[in-house]
């Protein structure tokens, strides 16, 4: 049988979170209202009806807020 050997990214405990994350949060976990206001006008009007120029627009700026470039 072989010996099972533990990756390197299981020696690191799971609350400990890289540095570069400690103050940004995940781009999923902000502006979910404004997602899924867009994501909704998108799914029954398309991209090309221009009527979700406005929540894309909101979406963007929330997520410029957050440091996020679309």
């Amino acid at each position: 049988m072989s010996a099972v050997t533990a990756s390197p990214a299981a020696a690191i405990p799971a609350t400990e979170a890289p540095a570069c994350h400690v103050n940004k949060p995940k781009p999923c976990c902000v502006c979910k209202d404004e997602k899924s206001v867009r994501d909704e006008c998108l799914l029954f009007n398309g991209q090309e009806s221009g009527k979700c120029d406005e929540f894309i627009t909101k979406y963007k700026t929330c997520m410029k807020g957050f440091g996020f470039e679309i």
